[in-house]
């Protein structure tokens, strides 16, 4: 993708990653070259296919964790991360119908920052075998209580400037007979229900369980049954918040138009041809500033492309939101 990237012209190969590190175009376009010379193509068009076979599949993808699962994917931003994902945005976002893509001031190190925000959580499960009917609630505390202690030995490992952990229990509950079950958080401070029928010991909290399983069970596979069900396993999570970092916003300092640095041929659009690109520096953008595509904004991290009948905005935050001269969905069906 690299190669291709750059036989297109949408990288500079003076200022990948900064310029810490500089591609070679020739090798890149040897390494298309075979593609190219199989297809009768020229070198150009087979990097633009391999853009498009990509693209392809990851706007499959996506609509396989969107439109699958019920959701309009065109109601949402698309926000793109990694150091490549930039270039893709605009494209992905046609292809699905999306109108706003939202590029976050430092993408390519997005998934760095959110590690190191991440809390700290630690999860310990053992096996729970019985019918849900047999269990008495006192043995349920003493097994959470002795996961409990594994996840706090772990926690103190952690370098830590103290804090109280977050502690949830669950419970993978399934009906007799059903080979998978379902994660079910467990509520100690369980409603009342009628226990008839339920586990003995002190019932409520397995009642109350025992109708969080059904409702779950409901919900994802479309039914739930008043059958027996049972125990699988028990989990103890603990989960510590260690805070955010704070990432330098520099790129918002800069006043006044949008200038770019300097401009390239790019091909973006078979239909189009090669076009000139103009090429602006992020850092020197400032809030407000507003240009159309065909456009390339360069950062140390990653590379945002805007094709042509897109324009590119330096919202606040020092995002940058790039939406369509037309609608997206109409942008689609133009494409198509």
């Amino acid at each position: 993708m690299t190669d291709a990237s750059l036989v297109l012209g949408y990288l500079d190969p003076d200022y990948f990653a900064g310029g810490t590190l500089r591609l070679d175009p020739d090798r890149a376009r040897a390494a298309i070259a075979p593609i190219a010379a199989a297809m009768g193509v020229s070198v150009e068009t087979a990097a633009l296919g391999v853009h498009r076979v990509v693209n392809a599949q990851m706007a499959e993808a996506m609509r396989l964790i969107s439109i699958g699962r019920g959701i309009d994917p065109r109601g949402y931003a698309l926000l793109p991360l990694g150091g490549a994902g930039p270039i893709h945005a605009a494209a992905l976002a046609a292809e699905l119908g999306i109108g706003r893509v939202v590029v976050p001031p430092h993408p390519g190190v997005l998934s760095a920052a959110g590690l190191l925000s991440a809390p700290i959580e630690h999860e310990v499960s053992a096996a729970f075998p019985r019918p849900l009917a047999d269990a008495d609630w006192r043995e349920v505390q003493g097994a959470l209580a002795a996961l409990d202690a594994g996840c706090a030995r772990l926690m103190v490992g952690e370098a830590t400037a103290g804090g109280v952990a977050a502690i949830r229990h669950y419970a993978d509950i399934c009906y007799i007979g059903q080979g998978y079950h379902l994660e079910i958080p467990i509520r100690d401070d369980a409603a009342q229900g009628d226990p008839q029928g339920v586990p003995q010991g002190d019932p409520q909290p397995l009642v109350a369980l025992h109708r969080d399983f059904l409702a779950a069970h409901d919900r994802v596979y479309g039914y739930a049954a008043e059958a027996p069900a049972r125990f699988v396993n028990l989990r103890s999570v603990h989960r510590l918040s260690v805070g955010s970092p704070t990432l330098a916003a520099s790129m918002s300092a800069p006043t006044g138009a949008a200038q770019p640095k300097h401009r390239r041929r790019v091909l973006i659009d078979p239909a189009l041809g090669f076009e000139t690109a103009a090429i602006y520096e992020r850092a020197a953008l400032a809030p407000g500033a507003d240009f159309a595509g065909p456009a390339i904004v360069q950062q140390p991290d990653t590379t945002t492309l805007v094709p042509s009948g897109w324009r590119c905005r330096v919202a606040a935050g020092a995002i940058l939101l790039l939406t369509p001269a037309v609608s997206a969905g109409a942008a689609v069906a133009l494409r198509a």
